[in-house]
């Protein structure tokens, strides 16, 4: 009878469909950290927005993947992503605790997941009309000519919906919605559809948020949340852990692999307003009383540079769930060494981030059977530590929109010495910091020669920040497919720089942009490739995004009233700086900048201007006009 009445279901909601769909100016399909942030953008400039998100979970991997650290260098914490991370801040600051608990260093941000989305979801409702739809997958999109008009979806695997907008954004972790469309996009080392299944991509991660118990308020820990069986193959892995973090390592910073235990824990520390203790990531005497971090160091999967995660992961489904399952096993191994060989016995998952609330799993673990040398029901033996584990893998790599522009590894290549780039994007639409970092997949073979990269260029030391680089508009357009734009880690990049882009503040910053170009292509009723980008440069200036290569400048700072002027003459050519870190702006104007900056911008400067900021502001000011 159930059976019947799931079919009769279907029927009435598949014809209630045919009569009509929901319509929004904005779908964003994803509800990660960069689908959250655009959505946030696209409201607030006073669009209606949809986010159908997969999972039960919004913020992607700062949240529903566990990565609750930001991959974070302080040169970018502006805009959105850093009006996200002064919540977090202010949050933690009312239980006197510090956001700086990971990272091993002063002035990090670390927060716990279910904080993370706590601020995501206060962020889309002070923001204005954003509808959240959580459990649902797109199934195929809706195209009129080559332009995306619509898009199905089923929530819970039985119910089906269909959304309409004038504009699409793909912010899923894997860019799932990309190839719905027909777009071309990079997959690996290849371009759809001729895509080599067997070609290497960046390990992924199961994350797990581990708590020592508190015996003193909660009693004992309960033994359902000690492993104690012996996870399969954990024999085969364990010499990686060992080799990682082991009872008698070394401090991080004085000395070399394998660390010891508190340093392992205050790579992902994150804040715990119960304990008692301080914590700050700058004073190693502090790291032994973290009571909560992530496990995200020994445990990426498969953890080879030659036998690595492929291109499979992200075209088949199956293949995907299984290998899922395979990265939650290695992180239950790691947790048995954790409490075993570590002797951390008082550690467990953490019970109090809310993953164990939600109905949707990659790993479906619930009816997960492991069958080596005898079969072992996985979730009855180790459902009690599963179920807490956060809901979805974190994913490095996704597939790439192959977009108006593929961002190589040149276009990033910074001078350390300058804090910068050395190739400027006129049609800057975000900047990131962080260093080039590929997890696995760094053999020639596996990167793409006809970007003109290869292994010689990858980092051989680690060196922190080199300074800032720049996302131009063209990688979030697609090559001819209209209504659809790339956001999350799916934008128009090459393997190389996947390794860069993929970090929480870029990501986040990406989302904005993403969002910007979302809003007023719907406000406009043009398709995105047809924006000026100097018309989306200014809705990220006025909401607080940096752009340009030269963003810092001890004479015009970001109170100035000539920031904004001075953001585009630097971006544009209009007028160069007058010295390292020095713009000039009350300076005099020469009559050779003005011919300058007339020549460049196209605008003829009156006689009564005599400062440089007074220059560059009077050609910002008739660009606006003239818009």
């Amino acid at each position: 009878m159930k059976i019947i009445f799931k079919y009769i279901l279907i029927i009435l909601l598949s014809q209630s469909i045919a009569h009509g769909a929901e319509i929004y100016d904005v779908v964003i399909v994803g509800g990660g950290a960069s689908g959250v942030v655009a959505a946030i953008q696209a409201a607030r400039m006073g669009v209606n927005v949809a986010i159908v998100e997969e999972s039960g979970w919004i913020g992607g991997q700062a949240t529903g993947a566990g990565v609750a650290t930001m991959d974070d260098n302080n040169r970018t914490r502006f805009g959105l992503y850093g009006e996200f991370i002064e919540r977090a801040a202010k949050y933690y600051k009312t239980y006197g605790k510090s956001v700086s608990t990971g990272m091993f260093g002063a002035g990090t941000i670390s927060f716990e997941p279910a904080v993370g989305q706590k601020i995501f979801y206060e962020m889309l409702k002070e923001a204005g009309r954003v509808d959240v739809r959580l459990n649902s997958r797109a199934k195929a999109a809706i195209l009129e000519g080559n332009r995306v008009v619509g898009a199905r979806f089923q929530r819970d695997d039985l119910f089906p919906f269909e959304l309409r907008a004038h504009v699409f954004i793909d912010a899923t972790e894997q860019g799932d919605f990309i190839p719905l469309t027909g777009a071309k996009y990079r997959a690996g080392n290849c371009i759809s559809p001729a895509l080599n299944l067997n070609a290497q991509i960046q390990d992924m991660t199961q994350v797990a948020i581990i708590k020592r118990w508190s015996r003193d308020t909660s009693g004992e820990m309960p033994d359902k949340l000690k492993i104690n069986v012996m996870p399969p193959e954990y024999e085969n892995y364990v010499d990686i852990f060992r080799n990682v973090v082991a009872v008698d390592g070394s401090s991080w910073g004085a000395g070399g692999y394998p660390f010891d235990v508190p340093s392992h824990n205050a790579y992902r520390g994150l804040p715990d307003i119960d304990c008692p203790l301080p914590v700050d990531n700058s004073d190693p005497n502090t790291w032994a009383n973290i009571t909560r971090t992530g496990i995200n160091w020994a445990n990426d999967y498969p953890h080879s540079n030659r036998e690595g995660l492929t291109v499979r992961y992200l075209e088949d489904r199956a293949h995907r769930k299984e290998v899922n399952r395979r990265a939650a096993l290695r992180t239950l191994q790691f947790i048995y060494y954790y409490q075993n060989e570590l002797n951390q016995s008082d550690w467990t998952v953490d019970i109090s981030q809310g993953y164990d609330e939600g109905f949707i799993n990659a790993t479906s673990w619930q009816t997960w059977i492991y069958n080596d040398d005898e079969i072992k029901d996985m979730g009855k033996i180790y459902g009690e530590v599963l179920k807490h584990f956060p809901p979805f893998p974190y994913v490095r790599e996704s597939r790439r929109l192959l977009g108006l522009y593929t961002l190589r590894f040149d276009d990033v290549k910074r001078v350390k010495k300058l804090g910068r780039a050395t190739k400027n994007f006129p049609s800057s639409m975000a900047l990131g910091e962080y260093q080039v970092d590929l997890h696995a997949g760094r053999a020639n073979e596996f990167l793409e020669s006809e970007l003109d990269e290869d292994y010689s260029k990858f980092p051989t030391t680690w060196v922190g920040s080199e300074g800032i680089y720049q996302v131009p508009f063209e990688v979030f357009i697609p090559e001819t497919v209209d209504g659809l734009i790339a956001a999350e880690k799916n934008i128009s990049v090459s393997r190389m720089v996947n390794g860069t882009t993929r970090l929480h503040p870029i990501v986040m910053h990406v989302g904005q942009a993403a969002g910007t170009i979302a809003a007023l292509s719907a406000k406009e009723r043009v398709n995105p490739r047809e924006l000026v980008p100097f018309d989306v440069q200014i809705e990220l200036w006025q909401s607080g995004a940096h752009l340009s290569l030269y963003d810092k400048f001890d004479d015009v700072p970001v109170s100035s009233k000539y920031w904004r002027a001075v953001q585009a003459a630097t971006l544009y050519g209009w007028m160069p700086q007058l010295a390292e870190g020095i713009f000039g702006a009350d300076l005099p104007l020469t009559k050779t900048a003005r011919i300058r900056l007339e020549s460049s911008s196209g605008v003829k400067l009156p006689g009564n201007i005599m400062s440089r900021g007074e220059a560059v502001e009077f050609v910002m000011n008739a660009k606006l006009m003239k818009d």
